[in-house]
């Protein structure tokens, strides 16, 4: 699953990934960001892509209240043939971050990638009471991740990344590439301090331990 992660670039970087437009002024370092909270997300718009400021969970769909907040979808729902499957799919973005956070029963872990470049996630979108609205979407946890927990979210390659926005890729195109990028994450253990939706510090992604569990 993914519940946490932090969005942490330089703004050129960014830009320069993505052909953007200059995002300076768009951009806030957020070490501890978690649903329900505003999150960089990258769509395309017309024949570019731009990053928009969106929230992180769907509360409602087609205008009906969820029972509860969706901030990740699973890839096979995604691509199923159901009708929110079908919805799902033609609504794709791309949710750049600096790595996310899983736990290990009460221990945090931070998961980036081993040149701390931004990795991008494979995400999902809905445009309800002209606001946008993501998810992250996830599916089983691949290579050492499997010791921390049994989900995680798809991780796009760069050769890939824009390839999820034109909806070029299928479901298990993307899966076959999960394994290969686990082998340049870094993992390690992080203080506490992040378990608090309320702690925003650069001491969230503050390393207390090298990766004790593989």
């Amino acid at each position: 699953m993914c519940g946490r992660f932090a969005q942490v670039y330089d703004d050129t970087a960014l830009k320069e990934k993505f052909r953007l437009e200059d995002v300076s002024e768009r951009i806030q370092p957020k070490f501890n960001m978690s649903p329900g909270m505003k999150v960089n997300a990258i769509m395309e718009s017309g024949n570019k892509l731009e990053l928009k400021t969106v929230m992180w969970g769907f509360s409602s769909l087609h205008g009906k209240p969820l029972p509860s907040l969706i901030f990740n979808s699973r890839l096979d729902t995604i691509t199923s043939t159901s009708h929110l499957g079908q919805y799902l799919i033609k609504h794709r973005c791309i949710i750049p971050v600096t790595g996310f956070y899983e736990w290990s029963g009460k221990q945090p872990y931070f998961i980036r990638f081993g040149g701390n470049e931004i990795m991008c996630l494979a995400g999902v979108f809905s445009h309800d009471d002209e606001e946008f609205k993501c998810s992250v979407a996830t599916t089983d946890a691949e290579g050492v991740i499997k010791n921390i927990h049994h989900r995680m979210p798809l991780i796009l390659p760069d050769r890939m990344s824009v390839l999820w926005l034109k909806e070029g890729l299928k479901g298990s195109d993307l899966v076959l590439e999960v394994s290969k990028i686990n082998g340049g994450l870094d993992i390690f253990k992080v203080s506490s301090v992040v378990n608090s939706t309320d702690f925003e510090s650069e001491e969230c992604v503050k390393i207390i331990e090298e990766n004790t569990l593989f």
